[in-house]
C-alpha cells in the first residue's frame, strides 16, 4: 500500500502528470534517503495496521473512551509502522500524520480542520471530488477534492450521520440531521443517487452561542426599531413565520427570538435536526429518522405528539411547502397553541402568499378558504430575512391585516428595506402591541 519513488535522479522529483489535480501526493524520506513516501498511503498504512490489531469493536477499543486513551493507543501503531518503513519525520510532520490517522479512525477525516475554523459556516461536498466552503455569509468558495475516493468520502459521511442519529442506507436518498461539530450545532441535509448522480451534501454550521439582539443590532442584521419591533411581537400572544431561502439565518434568529418568550416550561419546539439553540426550560421534539429495525418518527408525527402536551405556544423549524398534511392539525383545532414558524421560501410579498395559500389549501382541499383564512389569522406578523452583498439582513416586518376583508388579508409591511436602510413604514399594527405612540 506504500507509495515510493526513487530518488537517485535528483531531488527535483514532481507528482506524475497524470495525477488527479487537487490530491498530488505530499511526501516525505524515508532514512535512507532513497525512498520518498506519500503522507496518504503512510496514513493508509497506519490506519489498516490499527485496525488489524485491534478491530472496530474489541475490548482496547472501548477502554478507550477519551481522546488521551485512543492516541495513547495510536502511537504504539505509528512508531511500529514508521520502523518497518524506515521513514524519516520531523515533529510537525509527524504531528500532521498523527492526526490524519486519528481523524480517520475516529473522526470526520478532513472534515475535523474544517469544522476547527470559527469563520466557516458551510461545507459543500459534491462527490469525493468537489468541496466548497462558505465563510460568514459570503459567496461559497472552491476547495477542489479534500477526500482521496468517494469510498473514503462514504466511509466519513456513514460515522457522520451514526453520530447524528441516522445512518446511510439505499432506501432513504434524501436525509437532514443534526450533530455537533465539536461545541457547534452542525446540519447535514445529504442526497445520494438514484436522487442525483453522486452522493451530495451539505453541512451547515452554527456559532457555539446564540447572538443576542445587541449582537444582531451592532452586526448590521438590523436596526434599533426593528429589534423593539420584535421584542414587543414576541412578548405579545400573536403568532409569528420567519421567511427566508435556505442557509439565510431562519434558525438562528428564530433561536435569539425565542428566548424572548415569556413562561419557556410551557412551550415546545418541533424540529428536523435539532440545530435550535433554545433555553434549557423548552421542552423539544425532534424528527428521527430509521436506523436498523428502528422506525422513524417524522417532523408532522412529532407535531402531533407535540400537540398532546398542550403547549401554550408551539415552535416549529422548518415548514415546508411540500409537507401540506403536516401542519392541518394546527390550523383545524379550535384552540390551537401559539404558532411560531420558520419557513422555507421566497421573501417577495406575491410569492409569499401563493405558497402559503397553497401550503392551507392542500392540508385539507374539502374546506376550501377556511384553512387559509385559519393560516393568516393564526400567523399574522410575518418577518423576511434576506443575504445582501456577503451579508444577512432584516428584509421586512409585516403584518396580515384583514381591514378590507373578513376573508382576504391585505400583506402590509409595518418596516422594510428602502434605499438600502430598513425603515418604518406609514402603516401601523392592525393588532394590539405593547409599544409607545412615539414609536411610530
Amino acid at each position: 500500500m506504500t507509495e515510493t519513488h526513487d530518488a537517485r535522479n535528483g531531488d527535483d522529483w514532481q507528482p506524475r502528470r497524470d495525477a488527479d489535480k487537487g490530491r498530488e501526493p505530499e511526501l516525505v524520506a524515508g532514512h535512507s534517503g532513497r525512498r520518498m513516501y506519500s503522507l496518504n498511503a503512510l496514513a493508509e498504512r497506519i490506519s489498516a495496521a490499527f485496525v488489524e490489531e485491534f478491530g472496530t469493536d474489541s475490548a482496547d477499543l472501548r477502554e478507550a473512551d477519551t481522546p488521551t486513551k485512543r492516541l495513547k493507543l495510536l502511537m504504539g501503531t505509528v512508531d511500529y509502522v514508521m520502523a518497518v518503513e524506515s521513514v524519516a519525520m520531523g515533529s510537525s510532520e509527524k504531528a500532521e500524520l498523527i492526526n490524519r490517522v486519528y481523524s480517520n479512525l475516529f473522526g470526520y477525516g478532513p472534515l475535523d480542520k474544517l469544522f476547527l475554523d470559527p469563520r466557516l459556516t458551510t461545507i459543500v461536498l459534491e462527490g469525493a471530488d468537489k468541496a466548497s466552503v462558505r465563510y460568514g455569509h459570503g459567496e461559497l468558495e472552491s476547495l477542489g477534492p479534500i477526500f482521496q475516493t468517494n469510498d473514503d468520502l462514504r466511509r466519513i459521511i456513514a460515522r457522520l450521520l451514526a453520530d447524528a442519529g441516522a445512518e446511510l442506507r439505499e432506501d432513504q436518498p434524501f436525509i437532514e440531521a443534526g450533530f455537533m461539530a465539536g461545541d457547534r450545532p452542525a446540519c447535514i441535509n445529504l442526497v445520494t443517487p438514484p436522487l442525483t448522480f453522486q452522493l451530495t451534501a451539505d453541512i451547515r454550521l452554527h456559532g457555539p452561542t446564540v447572538p443576542s439582539l445587541d449582537d444582531l443590532v451592532t452586526g448590521g442584521f438590523m436596526t434599533t426599531q426593528a429589534r423593539a419591533l420584535l421584542e414587543a411581537i414576541m412578548q405579545s400572544s400573536h403568532g409569528l413565520l420567519i421567511v427566508a431561502e435556505t442557509e439565510s439565518g431562519k434558525t438562528t434568529l428564530l433561536s435569539v427570538l425565542a428566548r424572548l418568550l415569556l413562561n419557556p416550561e410551557q412551550v415546545v419546539a418541533v424540529e428536523r435536526a435539532g440545530e435550535l439553540q433554545l433555553p434549557t426550560a423548552m421542552q423539544r421534539l425532534t424528527a428521527r429518522w430509521p436506523v436498523g429495525d428502528q422506525p422513524g418518527v417524522t417532523f408532522g408525527e412529532q407535531i402531533g405528539h407535540a400537540l398532546e402536551r398542550k403547549p401554550a405556544c408551539l415552535i416549529l423549524d422548518e415548514v415546508r411547502s411540500d409537507e401540506p398534511l403536516t401542519i392541518a392539525p394546527l390550523l383545524e383545532q379550535p384552540q390551537a397553541p401559539r404558532l411560531i414558524w420558520s419557513f422555507r421560501g421566497a421573501i417577495f410579498a406575491k410569492r409569499l402568499q401563493s405558497a402559503l395559500s397553497m401550503l392551507a389549501r392542500r392540508a385539507d382541499f374539502g374546506q376550501g378558504e377556511t384553512l387559509v383564512r385559519s393560516l393568516y389569522q393564526r400567523l399574522p406578523f410575518v418577518v423576511t430575512v434576506n443575504r445582501v452583498g456577503g451579508q444577512l439582513r432584516l428584509w421586512s416586518i409585516a403584518e396580515w391585516q384583514f381591514r378590507h376583508s373578513p376573508d382576504y388579508p391585505t400583506y402590509t409591511m409595518l418596516m422594510q428595506v428602502s434605499e438600502g436602510q430598513l425603515r418604518l413604514t406609514e402603516d401601523r399594527p392592525a393588532l394590539p402591541l405593547d409599544l409607545p405612540d412615539g414609536f411610530w
